[in-house]
């Protein structure tokens, strides 16, 4: 009986929420800027509460943090490759150059 109404009431609440609370668009929007800026103390607390009541909003949040992950492991991998990567000898870039100007 306890377990029923303690339900009731946390559907009551999510509810309520969820109509006072910013639309998932809002939220989305909000989560998007917190990838760049530090969000204020309330829109803090509303992506907070909205995610408590949001699935998708939720799983919008954890892909676009691997997708972050993801894109800052290929740009240290890349700006590893650049350091090792070889380069061309003076000579072989002065053949080109005489090549694209048309010198023989």
């Amino acid at each position: 009986m306890a377990l029923k109404a303690y339900e009731k009431l946390k559907h009551a609440i999510r509810y309520w929420l969820l109509r006072k609370l910013p639309t998932c668009q809002q939220t989305v929007e909000k989560i998007s800027q917190s990838m760049e800026r530090k969000l204020t103390l309330r829109e803090r607390i509303d992506v907070k509460l909205h995610l408590w009541i949001c699935a998708w909003c939720q799983w919008y949040l954890e892909h676009l943090q691997i997708i972050r992950e993801t894109a800052r492991a290929k740009g240290a991998e890349s700006s590893d490759l650049e350091s090792v990567s070889p380069s061309l000898s003076a000579d072989a870039r002065e053949r080109i150059r005489r090549k694209l100007a048309g010198e023989s």
